[in-house]
């Protein structure tokens, strides 16, 4: 059975099965575009020299005491790189789960937990890296490097942009995704869209420290929400070489989120093999 349907299968059993592992199992949001409030969607001019960019789904909790390290090197990679790296810090697992003080508050969320149950045998510190050889294949931080500098040798097959708005009179966001097909393919694909947060101070354990808790560790890249479902939406089956649409959303954002500290990534999955064909990360504008 293709992963891509496994997916959707589990996306339907957390939703209305229930399960132990998920306490807020919902995740299918309906952030249509408020076109009639904000007007059209923005045109989008083709990218001269449009790159592949490497997605980088790291998997961590603030209780890993091994992960801090792993989220340096990650970090690393991400400003040797620049936009070519797409980072996403997902916290699930038991080692995410709250804890007495300091460790009470919750960053999990429903994707990120249905991202974790994709793993085979997952563990923390581990990373997706476009999701190569599948959904729940990962890797250790020792061979992160390597993989994403493999990743960063590949022609662009699709390119994506994206551009935002933040209302702050009605504390919306709207992100504007625009999909950009270089090469006819043979295959189906989807769109996921993800909100992630920087700058949260909050507490974290390091083994390489004693005492190991670190009171003001500064979490990155935090995954908030999906502002897609989170197996994504479809947009196009055989699409041909210049095909180009751009898909919309409008996100109440949470008080608790600060705008400024915020990101938007989207990137696009191969349905048949369930790897990631590209992917774009965007600071939201205010």
């Amino acid at each position: 059975m293709n992963n891509y349907v496994i997916a959707a299968i589990a996306v339907f059993s957390l939703t209305f099965c229930g399960c132990d592992k998920l306490t807020n199992p919902v995740i299918t949001l309906d952030n249509e575009y408020l076109e009639g409030v904000y007007g059209p969607p923005p045109e989008f001019e083709t990218l001269a020299d449009p790159t592949k960019n490497v997605l980088v789904e790291e998997f961590t909790g603030h209780l890993c005491g091994f992960c801090p390290p792993a989220t340096a090197l990650l970090k690393g990679l991400d400003e040797e790189y620049g936009s070519r790296v797409v980072p996403i810090t997902i916290h699930a697992g038991t080692l995410a789960a709250v804890s007495a003080a300091p460790y009470d508050i919750d960053f999990t969320t429903p994707a990120g937990n249905l991202f974790w149950s994709q793993l085979e045998n997952g563990f923390n510190p581990a990373a997706r890296i476009d999701r190569t050889g599948g959904i729940s294949n990962f890797y250790v931080d020792n061979q992160w490097e390597v993989r994403v500098e493999e990743q960063l040798t590949q022609e662009p097959r699709i390119a994506l942009q994206i551009s935002t708005e933040y209302v702050s009179e009605d504390s919306n966001l709207n992100i504007h995704v625009h999909n950009h097909f270089l090469e006819t393919m043979s295959s189906s694909f989807s769109l996921i869209v993800l909100l992630l947060e920087s700058h949260i101070i909050s507490a974290q354990s390091d083994y390489n420290l004693d005492p190991s808790t670190i009171y003001d560790y500064e979490h990155i890249h935090l995954l908030r929400t999906n502002v897609t479902t989170a197996i994504g939406e479809p947009l196009l089956t055989n699409p041909l070489v210049n095909d180009q649409l751009v898909k919309s959303y409008t996100v109440p954002m949470k008080q608790a989120w600060v705008p400024e500290n915020c990101s938007v990534v989207a990137f696009v999955v191969d349905v048949q093999t369930d790897e990631v064909v590209n992917a774009a990360e965007h600071r939201i504008e205010l």
